[in-house]
């Protein structure tokens, strides 16, 4: 073994020969050296199975004198699955140091909890929404809880680099260091961070100490398979095919959205009953209920021979251990390279070779699934844009801070956009705004020197949905023999003896209960997938849409198969290297830009400007801008720039269309109208980019 072996503690030492472990991984090996030689925080980056968790823990815990004396570690999981997998890995590490480990989640043990509050002491290992609950209900508590608290590890880092999510756990790390007596060290983990995301990486930790980042770059090989089945919807060839595959050993197949993943496991299950196939199929997503979902993820754990498929939404890209996997498919593009990274992770644990199997339903969907898996290929991920601005979850937090310090003296509280140093972009005069806002709105209250919630935040509070940034619909409980099986959302398709696929399998609605909110069903035989909400917008980045152009405009660069290739050259027809591309649709002719989403988002909003209507639509399947007239209206806007004060005259007017753009962003009910479309403006659109690629010279 390594020098770094020989700096853990001797109990450690003995759970690594015990284990029979060859050697510490690289990863395992620059982690305990680097933690023992500074005082930094540590991000470690490598690939899925190099033993990440491992590489946290053992320095951390070889660290920490008495484990009896106060809760000296916080772990922090994006998935209460994460956790429970962890719980185990973690509790098998120290269970000859007797040291307490304790889950903390909605679904864990009361006994348990209360058993920690009583006396701290351990590992715990816990979700960001349940660090919210502790500090904005528990307050009292957390200062005995928290006080000890050396190391804090968050795991799956990247999935907290971009988002109100992120924003939240950056804002309820800070919020920690106030109960703790010294400043604890940060650890973040991931497969997929990318160089373009190093500073990003290294700013989400704001406790006084500098960041070091560690990457092991080594990763498997790629063996990939592309097929093109031109569809609407799922084609029963791709269906074929994608059984084919399974037969050379167990699969996860990602169709990106539920319907698609419903479909797609009840026709593959049909399949493989016909040509007499033993292989167990599975639909795996956020609808399907948790029990269901555990069950899925045990056994692809513990299959030895048996041979699943797993047809998932992005439930299972993060690292969730469902053991290794033969190979992953991908119906459709991924949309982006980090998402194919962590997917692709899934395969080739024990082989060090990963299986793509890519299928693809349209000619653009094929040509940006390429450049994703040829951007990965080359190791390029995407650079992740931060958020400027965050009034929403600002807002959230400013409540959050009241309930935790059961309000604050009017002078606290007008610094609070300095003192959560999260939020410091924030001006004095957009606070008072905000403030403005929430006092008229009921949700805090002015007293004589004290700014307290309002009775309006009870309604936030209610069934724990003040907690998360998740946005959830109508959603009832859907049950069969007492048994749940998932939730939906009531739609006007959800109708009494309607068939439906929820969980990979075919069901008949029996009853409706609204005043219970649930739903009964009884098996079926044939049906088709409900639709679920989706709030994501499609956000395709500069350099998919780069790669995309390159692959048309160098076609000898890129050689793909004969028939992929065909379809390429099909695209490769109706493209120029012009600075504007115009094509020839049914109805009407559009401008295709291959710019990233948010340069087309502000471009579509130009021409609507321009025109007084909401006629242009930006379609990001194949980057065009679509309406009426639009080579006229197209020099219009080059020729009369539209600027900021024009889009939010236009945004402040119409507030449907204002909201349609804030689906993902459930506080943002807690800000004014005017600060929305700031948001937007600085977020969801690039008014620099579009007047880049119209040549308007401007100094934004």
């Amino acid at each position: 073994m390594t020098d770094s072996y020989k700096l853990l503690n001797r109990e450690l030492r003995f759970y690594i020969h015990e284990k029979g472990w060859p050697s510490l991984t690289k990863i395992q090996n620059a982690a305990i050296k680097t933690y023992f030689s500074s005082e930094n925080n540590l991000i470690l980056s490598a690939a899925t199975a190099q033993g990440k968790t491992e590489a946290a823990f053992l320095p951390a815990i070889s660290s920490i004198g008495n484990f009896d004396q106060g809760l000296k570690i916080l772990y922090i999981s994006p998935l209460i699955a994460l956790i429970n997998d962890q719980f185990k890995r973690i509790n098998d590490m120290c269970i000859d140091m007797d040291i307490k480990i304790t889950a903390w989640h909605g679904e864990a043990s009361k006994g348990k909890k209360d058993s920690l509050i009583e006396n701290p002491k351990g590992i715990m290992l816990i979700t960001p929404e349940s660090i919210e609950a502790l500090l904005s209900n528990k307050s009292d508590v957390c200062k005995n809880l928290l006080k000890d608290v050396e190391v804090i590890i968050v795991d799956e880092i990247h999935s907290f680099l971009a988002g109100n999510r992120g924003l939240q756990l950056k804002s309820l790390l800070s919020r920690i260091l106030r109960y703790t007596y010294e400043s604890p060290r940060m650890i973040g983990l991931s497969a997929t961070i990318g160089e373009n995301n190093y500073n990003l990486a290294k700013n989400f930790f704001i406790n006084g100490r500098q960041t070091n980042i560690i990457v092991d770059k080594s990763r498997n090989d790629l063996e990939m398979t592309l097929d093109y089945y031109p569809a609407d919807n799922i084609s029963i060839d791709a269906v074929k095919k994608i059984s084919g595959y399974a037969d050379d050993g167990s699969m996860l197949v990602f169709p990106n959205t539920r319907d698609k993943v419903e479909t797609l496991a009840v026709n593959l299950s049909n399949e493989f009953k016909e040509s007499g196939k033993d292989i167990e199929i599975f639909a795996h997503h956020s609808s399907v209920s948790k029990n269901r979902r555990k069950e899925i993820e045990d056994f692809a754990k513990e299959a030895r021979m048996e041979k699943f498929v797993i047809c998932a939404s992005s439930t299972l890209e993060l690292g969730i251990d469902i053991g290794s996997v033969s190979s992953v498919c991908q119906y459709g593009s991924s949309h982006t390279v980090l998402s194919l990274a962590q997917r692709l992770g899934r395969s080739g644990r024990k082989t060090k070779t990963s299986i793509l199997h890519q299928i693809s339903s349209n000619p653009w969907d094929l040509l940006e699934s390429l450049a994703t898996i040829t951007l990965y290929e080359d190791g390029i991920l995407e650079k992740t844009d931060t958020t400027v601005k965050a009034y929403d979850v600002f807002a959230h937090q400013v409540l959050s801070t009241l309930l935790e310090n059961f309000g604050l003296s009017k002078e606290e509280y007008k610094y609070l956009n300095k003192s959560m140093i999260t939020f410091s972009d924030i001006t004095d005069d957009e606070f008072e705004k905000i403030s403005a806002h929430l006092k008229k709105e009921g949700y805090i209250e002015v007293l004589e020197n004290e700014i307290i919630t309002g009775q309006a935040l009870k309604k936030l509070m209610s069934r724990g949905n003040f907690y998360n940034q998740f946005i959830t619909g109508g959603v009832y409980n859907v049950y069969s023999d007492k048994a749940k099986i998932g939730e939906l959302e009531i739609r006007p398709e959800i109708q009494v003896d309607t068939n439906i696929y929820l969980a990979g399998s075919v069901w008949r609605i029996q009853q409706i209960l609204t005043k219970n909110k649930k739903i009964i069903v009884e098996n079926a035989h044939e049906g088709k997938a409900p639709k679920f909400t989706s709030i994501a917008n499609i956000d395709i980045s500069e350099n998919i849409r780069n790669r995309m152009k390159e692959i048309l405009e160098y076609p000898n660069l890129y050689r793909f198969e004969k028939n992929i290739m065909e379809i390429i050259d099909g695209i490769r027809e109706e493209y120029s290297n012009d600075d504007y591309i115009f094509v020839t649709g049914k109805d009407m002719i559009s401008v295709r830009t291959f710019k990233k989403s948010k340069i087309n988002r502000t471009l579509a909003i130009m021409f609507n400007i321009a025109t007084k209507s909401k006629d242009y639509i930006n379609n990001e399947i194949d980057s065009t801008i679509r309406g009426p007239e639009i080579i006229r209206y197209f020099d219009q806007i080059r020729i009369n720039p539209i600027d900021e004060k024009q889009i939010y005259d236009y945004l402040i007017k119409d507030e449907e269309y204002m909201e349609s753009f804030l689906g993902a962003n459930k506080y943002m009910l807690l800000v004014p109208k005017e600060m929305k479309i700031i948001y937007i403006i600085n977020n969801l659109l690039d008014l620099k980019g579009a007047y880049e690629y119209l040549g308007i010279k401007n100094d934004i």
